[in-house]
C-alpha cells in the first residue's frame, strides 16, 4: 500500500487550570491548530478531539456521565480517558495530558501519514465488515488525504468481499472495475464518492457472511485444455487448481496473458447466466492489471463464478439459436474480412431491425453479413446499435407494472455483454471470442421478449437540444435526456452520464450497479461505432422511472408457485 510521509509536529498548551475545571466537568480549548475537548472525571483530567468523528458536531457540548461522553447529535458515546467509541462507529483521537502545577497541559502531536494509514485502515475495514456506510466514506476521504491510492482503497472491499462470496463474482466486483476507471478522472477528495460506492457494494453484499471454504492446493499441470475441461464438468476443485498451477510456473503478465485466453474460452463455450460470466470475466482481468496482488484471488473466483454459472444455451428457450451457433465454422467467422478492407455497410439498418423484430435470432443472417464485409467488428456494431434501440423503444409503462418481472434491468445487459464481447475479441481475436459476440446477438433478440409479449413502444428519436443532462437525469425527464444526449459531443454527453450514475438515485446498490455500468459501457460503445445511440438510450433508461421491485416480484412468484407449482412466465 501506498504511503506518504509528513513531519511530526506538536504543540502544547496549558489550557485550564485545575481549580477552574471541576469533576464532572468538559471545556472546549485551541492547542495549536486543533481544538480539544478537556474533561475532568474521577479519574483525572482526559482530552480528546472537540469534533466528533461522525459529522464534526462539538464534543464539547455533549454530555458526560462518570467516564462516559456522549455526543448529544446522533447519541455516539466514547471513553474519557482514551477516546474508544462504545456506541458508534469510529474513535476519537486522545491526547496527553500532564498537571503542571494548577495548569493542564495539552499536547497535541500530529501523526505522519504513515501512522494516520495504519489507524485508518483497520478503521475502514470494520466500517466494510460492519456495513457502515458513512464510516466507509469518512475513512475513504481520510486515506486520500492520508496518500492512500484508490487501487489500495477498493483492493480493501476486495479482500473482504471475494472470500465470502457463495457461488462466485457478483456485482460487487464488477462494479468497483467501472468505479476506479470513473475516481481515475477526478482528483483529490472527489475520488471518495466513487470509490465508496465500490466499498459499499462489497460490504453490502457479503454482510455477516463468514468465509467461504475453498479446495485444497493439489499439483497439476496447467492447460487450456484441463481448465476447461474443469469448468465444463462443473469442477471447482480442478478448475482452482489450474488456475494456482498456471499463476505458480509464470512470472504475473505471461500468466495474465495465458489466464486471458483461458477464460475467454471457457466463457465462450456458454451463455453464462444472462451474460454475467463474460461481463465479469472483461472485469476481473481489468482489475488484476492494476492490483497484481491479488490476481489469484480474483481469478481463482472468477473460475467458481463460471464452473456454478448457468448455462442458458441448454434451456428450452435458447436451443435452436444454440444448435444454429453450434453449426457456425467459428475459425471462417474469425477470419472473415473486416469492414475496413471491404465496404459493408448495414444499409437502412437492415441487420439492427432483423436484430429487433425477427421471430427467431438469426444468427445465419449475421455470420452470412460477417462473410459479406461486416466482419466480427461489423457485427459487434449491429449488436451495439440493437442494444441502444432497445432501450430507446422500452415501454415505461412495463416498469410500472407490479405484476411484471421483466425490466429496465434486463436490456442493459445487451449492452454491457456487447461491450465484454468486444473486450475479448480486442484482446484475443479468434473463434473463441467470435463464438461469444454470436451469443451476445442471441440475448439483443431474446431481451425483445416483452415487446413480443406484452407490448413495444414505437418511438421516433427527438430533435437534438441543448441543456443540462445531468438534471435531466436526476429530475427524471426521459424525453429531455435523450434529446440532450443527441445533441452531443459524444464525450460531454458520456462524461456527464457517468456522473449522473454516481448521484444515488438508484435505490438499492444492484440498481446502481447497473446505472454506472451501463453508462461506461455506452461510454465505450460510442467511441467504437461511432454513434451517439448508446449515450442516448443510456440516458433514457438513467433518466426513466425503475421500480426497484425485487421483494415485491419474489413475493408474489412465491405465492404463485406455492398456488400452482407452475414456474413464472419467462
Amino acid at each position: 500500500m501506498s504511503h506518504s510521509s509528513t513531519e511530526r509536529t506538536s504543540a502544547t498548551e496549558a489550557v485550564a487550570k485545575t481549580h477552574e475545571l471541576e469533576q464532572g466537568a468538559m471545556k472546549m480549548a485551541q492547542v495549536g491548530q486543533r481544538r480539544v475537548v478537556v474533561i475532568h472525571t474521577k479519574n483525572g483530567f482526559h482530552a480528546l478531539d472537540n469534533a466528533c468523528p461522525h459529522q464534526g458536531y462539538g464534543l464539547a457540548t455533549g454530555s458526560l456521565d462518570g467516564e462516559l461522553l456522549t455526543c448529544e447529535w446522533h447519541n455516539w458515546k466514547f471513553r474519557a480517558e482514551d477516546g474508544t467509541c462504545v456506541i458508534g462507529e469510529e474513535n476519537v483521537a486522545c491526547h496527553h495530558v500532564e498537571i503542571d502545577g494548577d495548569d493542564v497541559l495539552v499536547t497535541v502531536t500530529e501523526p505522519t501519514n504513515e501512522e494516520k494509514l495504519a489507524a485508518l485502515w483497520p478503521s475502514l475495514r470494520r466500517g466494510i465488515e460492519r456495513d457502515y456506510r458513512g464510516q466507509i466514506a469518512r475513512d475513504t476521504a481520510r486515506l486520500l488525504e492520508a496518500g492512500a491510492t484508490s487501487e489500495d482503497i477498493v483492493a480493501a472491499g476486495i479482500e473482504h468481499g471475494l472470500p465470502r462470496t457463495e457461488w462466485g463474482l457478483g456485482h460487487d466486483l464488477a462494479v468497483s472495475a467501472d468505479l476506479l476507471s470513473l475516481a481515475d478522472q477526478v482528483e483529490g477528495l472527489d475520488k471518495t464518492l466513487p470509490l465508496a460506492q465500490a466499498l459499499s457494494g462489497f460490504s453490502e453484499s457479503n454482510r455477516d457472511r463468514q468465509p467461504h471454504p475453498m479446495p485444497e492446493v493439489a499439483p497439476a499441470t496447467p492447460s487450456t485444455a484441463a481448465f476447461v475441461d474443469a469448468v465444463e464438468a462443473e469442477n471447482e476443485a480442478d478448475a482452482v487448481n489450474q488456475v494456482r498451477a498456471l499463476l505458480a510456473t509464470s512470472d504475473h503478465n505471461d500468466a495474465l496473458a495465458e489466464a486471458r485466453r483461458w477464460f475467454i474460452d471457457a466463457v465462450s463455450r456458454h451463455h453464462y447466466n444472462y451474460g454475467h460470466g463474460a461481463i465479469y470475466c472483461q472485469k476481473t482481468f481489468a482489475i488484476a492489471e492494476r492490483m497484481p496482488q491479488l490476481t489469484e484471488l480474483l481469478l481463482t473466483e472468477l473460475a467458481r463464478t463460471l464452473v456454478f454459472g448457468t448455462r442458458e444455451d441448454k434451456l428450452p428457450y435458447m436451443r435452436k439459436a444454440a444448435r444454429a451457433i453450434d453449426a457456425v465454422d467459428l475459425a471462417a467467422l474469425a477470419n472473415a474480412a473486416p469492414a475496413s478492407e471491404t465496404e459493408w455497410h448495414d444499409t437502412d439498418d437492415q441487420l439492427v431491425n432483423l436484430l429487433l423484430d425477427a421471430t427467431d435470432a438469426p444468427i445465419d443472417e449475421l455470420v452470412a453479413a460477417a462473410h459479406a464485409g461486416a466482419g466480427i467488428e461489423g457485427l459487434l456494431s449491429v449488436i451495439s446499435l440493437a442494444a441502444s434501440h432497445r432501450l430507446l423503444r422500452y415501454d415505461l409503462d412495463i416498469e410500472r407494472d407490479r405484476n411484471e418481472e421483466f425490466g429496465w434491468l434486463d436490456i442493459t445487459h445487451v449492452l454491457t455483454y456487447v461491450n465484454a464481447a468486444r473486450w475479448a475479441w480486442s484482446v484475443e481475436p479468434g473463434p473463441a471470442a467470435a463464438r461469444l459476440v454470436l451469443l451476445t446477438a442471441f440475448l439483443a433478440f431474446d431481451s425483445g421478449r416483452a415487446e413480443r409479449r406484452i407490448r413495444r413502444l414505437d418511438t421516433t428519436l427527438p430533435a437534438p437540444t441543448e441543456g443540462d443532462l445531468v438534471s435531466a437525469v436526476l429530475n427524471r425527464n426521459p424525453d429531455d435526456a435523450v434529446a440532450i444526449a443527441l445533441n452531443g459531443p459524444a464525450t460531454e454527453v458520456a462524461e456527464q452520464l457517468e456522473q449522473a450514475s454516481l448521484e444515488d438515485t438508484a435505490g438499492s446498490f444492484i440498481v446502481m450497479a447497473h446505472l454506472v455500468k451501463t453508462a461506461v459501457a455506452a461510454h465505450e460503445e460510442s467511441d467504437a461505432i461511432g454513434s451517439l445511440l448508446p449515450l442516448a438510450a443510456t440516458a433514457r433508461f438513467l433518466a426513466g422511472p425503475r421500480a426497484e421491485r425485487f421483494v415485491t416480484v419474489g413475493a408474489r412468484e412465491a405465492i404463485d408457485f406455492v398456488k400452482t407449482g407452475r414456474p413464472p412466465k419467462r
